[in-house]
């Protein structure tokens, strides 16, 4: 009980930081790549990791109270392809089953940009903060790195975890 409580408050603080964007299926369904990630544990966005997450693609279901993503991970040098629903909640945030229990939500968004804030936590109860930049494009420009910069402050990331995932991507060549 006290654990799940500890999940709780932790959720509630990071929902103090931003208000939920909504997203439409015109904006999101399509071709996606993961241009940044930052987390404040990096062994789970390291390369290997369980979370370094390279997006392939998204889409809307039921007006985007479902989130359909599809992405690959590398272990072990092979790619593997996952799909992962994100259900949205009356707080606008989703929840999905990936290496544990996911609760993510738009922080920011533009046309070809998506800043996404995600909590983890895994099976032994272990949270992990990850902001993860998705794009249809390859990079992002200064205000946009320096937006990143600034949310990886605001969830007590460091912004030295930040890595920019393109270089990496071999799985969506």
């Amino acid at each position: 009980m006290v654990k799940f409580l500890l999940i709780v408050l932790a959720l509630g603080v990071s929902c103090a930081h931003h208000e939920n964007l909504d997203i439409s299926p015109s904006e999101v369904n399509g071709d996606w790549r993961t241009l940044y990630i930052v987390a404040d544990n990096v062994e789970k966005v390291a390369e290997g990791g369980s979370l370094r997450a390279y997006f392939q693609h998204m889409e809307c279901g039921d007006e985007c109270q479902e989130l359909k993503i599809i992405f690959n991970v590398k272990l072990d040098s092979e790619c593997q392809t996952h799909t992962v629903v994100g259900q949205k909640h009356e707080d606008g945030r989703y929840t999905t089953d990936y290496s544990g229990r996911n609760y993510f939500h738009v922080l920011k968004k533009t046309d070809d940009i998506i800043f996404f804030h995600n909590v983890n936590v895994d099976e032994s109860g272990k949270e992990t903060n990850v902001i993860l930049v998705a794009g249809k494009r390859e990079d992002l420009n200064k205000a946009q790195k320096q937006e990143l910069r600034k949310l990886a402050e605001e969830y007590n990331i460091p912004n030295e975890n930040t890595q920019h995932l393109v270089p990496t991507d071999t799985c969506n060549q």
